[in-house]
């Protein structure tokens, strides 16, 4: 679904992302269903890039500990956003 008036859009939320969103990728962050769906579509994107990189020899001559630790890093991420979305979404102290 097209945002109407798209500028206003992403004037009122300035997070900058290098080379854009493009209308695809806006369609599949609409399509995904909450805030944690989102998240693992967009670290998925991220790995995918952090692959094809890889795999095209983009990044030199990296050795293959220090690719994996990229995943490594980005799974950490994944570990704290769910920590923190627990920490959010349970009622302390319990009922």
């Amino acid at each position: 679904l097209p945002i109407p008036n798209r500028n206003c859009y992403d004037i009122a939320r300035p997070f900058h992302v290098m080379g854009g969103v493009s209308k695809g990728e806006m369609l599949a962050l609409k399509k995904a269903r909450g805030p944690l769906a989102k998240v693992a579509l967009v670290t998925f994107w991220l790995q995918e890039f952090m692959s094809r990189e890889y795999l095209s020899g983009s990044t030199g001559p990296v050795a293959p500990p220090i690719v994996s630790r990229l995943y490594q890093f980005t799974s950490d991420g994944m570990i704290g956003y769910n920590q923190a979305r627990k920490v959010a979404y349970i009622p302390f102290p319990f009922p």
